[in-house]
């Protein structure tokens, strides 16, 4: 649906290109040869605006091909898969996971790729998502939290180091040390 379909409930009125007739009064001649200069003009516009978008889109442009069984490593946003956020503040995250193996090409853009069965997400990504896997093939050394809930990871401390009492304000609080 069109956003004039969209506001005024009908498709919006077709544009005929104006064939000069010589018993049109001057003025309305004049105002439609006005109107087809203007409408060929700003198709050109918006032709040399989307040739010059897929020129600035193609250079950052890559062109990788996965096989199946190739090792990549997974970006994912952190803010939207809760599943794997570790860290209080996200940018200081992990970006990248993996490496993982490519179990199959769907599509002309998309990989399946092995992930483990805690993971908590889809195992479809885009290629723009997938970065090829450089070095050896050990467990991944990003991996995703063994453990998580439907609210997010549940880390589990190893044991507690230290405990010290800090007074905010009017109320003391109780901080530990925990690896």
């Amino acid at each position: 649906m069109t956003p004039f379909q969209a506001v005024f409930g009908r498709p919006p009125p077709a544009v005929m290109h104006y064939e000069v007739d010589p018993k049109d009064p001057d003025p309305l001649k004049d105002l439609l040869q006005l109107r087809d200069q203007l409408l060929s003009k700003l198709k050109g516009n918006l032709l040399k605006a989307q040739q010059y978008m897929k020129m600035q889109a193609d250079k950052k442009m890559r062109d990788f091909k996965f096989q199946v069984g190739d090792l990549v490593l997974v970006k994912l946003q952190p803010y939207r898969q809760h599943s794997v956020a570790l860290r209080k503040h996200q940018k200081l995250g992990l970006c990248y996971f993996g490496p993982f193996p490519v179990i199959e090409r769907i599509g002309t853009v998309a990989y399946k790729v092995q992930l483990l069965e805690s993971a908590k997400i889809h195992p479809v990504f885009h290629i723009a998502l997938l970065k090829p896997f450089h070095g050896k093939s050990s467990p991944p050394y990003l991996p995703f939290p063994l453990t998580s809930s439907e609210l997010g990871p549940t880390l589990c401390p190893w044991k507690v180091l230290d405990v010290r009492v800090v007074k905010r304000l009017e109320a003391t609080v109780s901080q530990l040390l925990i690896q």
